[in-house]
Formats: structure tokens, C-alpha cells, sequence
């Protein structure tokens, strides 16, 4: 298990490197602030250094390793095909039901069936993760969030 974490790790840093020297050929700042290519710098140069962190842990093990099942077993098959569905489903349902109402659907789900938290705790998290987030990316960032496409939703600001 070893090996496998050592070698991801490699990749890892070897992609990180690759984005952010290739983010090099974008502008890194310009006029108006950050350019296109200060996140994809940042991200990459970020990801390297938790990738060579991750490698010294993993190698610094000393000892057999644990022995267990790599994959994960019909609990957690059902749990990640659950979750890739549920992101299909939002992908889907950003346009028709607009991205308030698709967030706070998709977290609920998460939370409540996934995560098993409860009900009072999911609907405040669901409720500021969607409308909140709505709100801050409209308001102070003003980036378009998709309203819903529905009249009857669109009417009340959804």
C-alpha cells in the first residue's frame, strides 16, 4: 500500500509542476488585479507542496504496512455512485431549477442521506451553502449564477 501511495504521490507532484510551469505562459497579474494565470500558479504550486509533504509522510513509514481491502466495500461503492449521481442530477437541474434551489437540493441530499447529520443542522448548512453563496457571488464578486429557467421559480427569485 505503500508503493501506491508513493507513486500517486510522484504523479501528483509531477502534474502540479506541469500546471504551474504552464501557467507561466499566462499573464500572472495585470490592471484590473490577478490575471489568468495567478490561480492555475497558485493551485499548482500549492498542490506540489502537499504532494512532496504527502510523500516524505508516506515514505517516512516504517513497518509493514496494515493489510486491507484497496477498494472500498458495497457500503462505500454505494456512497460514491450516490454522490457522482447526485452531481449528474445538479448539472442537470441547474438551468431548469436555477442554482439557489439545485444547491440547496443537492446539499440537503448530501447531508442528510450521505452525511447523516441532522435535519436542523442540514437545512441551515443547505440554506447559507445556497442562497448565502448565491448571494456573495452575485453581490460582491458579480459573477451570474444561473436563475431557474421556470417561470413560476423565476417570479419569486429563485
Amino acid at each position: 500500500m505503500q508503493r501506491i501511495h508513493q507513486i500517486v504521490a510522484l504523479f501528483s507532484i509531477a502534474f502540479s509542476a506541469f500546471v504551474a510551469y504552464d501557467a507561466l505562459d499566462l499573464e500572472y497579474y495585470d490592471s484590473l488585479g490577478p490575471g489568468p494565470g495567478f490561480f492555475p500558479f497558485w493551485l499548482g504550486t500549492v498542490l506540489g507542496v502537499l504532494s512532496l509533504v504527502w510523500l516524505v509522510q508516506v515514505s517516512g513509514r516504517s513497518g509493514r504496512p496494515k493489510d486491507g481491502a484497496f477498494l472500498p466495500g458495497q457500503a462505500g461503492i454505494v456512497r460514491i455512485v450516490s454522490s457522482l449521481a447526485a452531481l449528474v442530477a445538479l448539472a442537470g437541474l441547474m438551468n431548469p431549477l436555477g442554482f439557489q434551489l439545485t444547491m440547496f437540493l443537492f446539499l440537503v441530499f448530501l447531508l442528510m442521506v450521505l452525511g447523516r447529520q441532522r435535519l436542523w443542522m442540514t437545512l441551515i448548512i443547505a440554506l447559507l451553502g445556497s442562497v448565502g453563496v448565491y448571494h456573495v457571488f452575485g453581490s460582491y464578486l458579480d459573477v451570474s449564477l444561473p436563475l431557474s429557467s421556470m417561470a413560476i421559480l423565476a417570479n419569486i427569485g429563485l
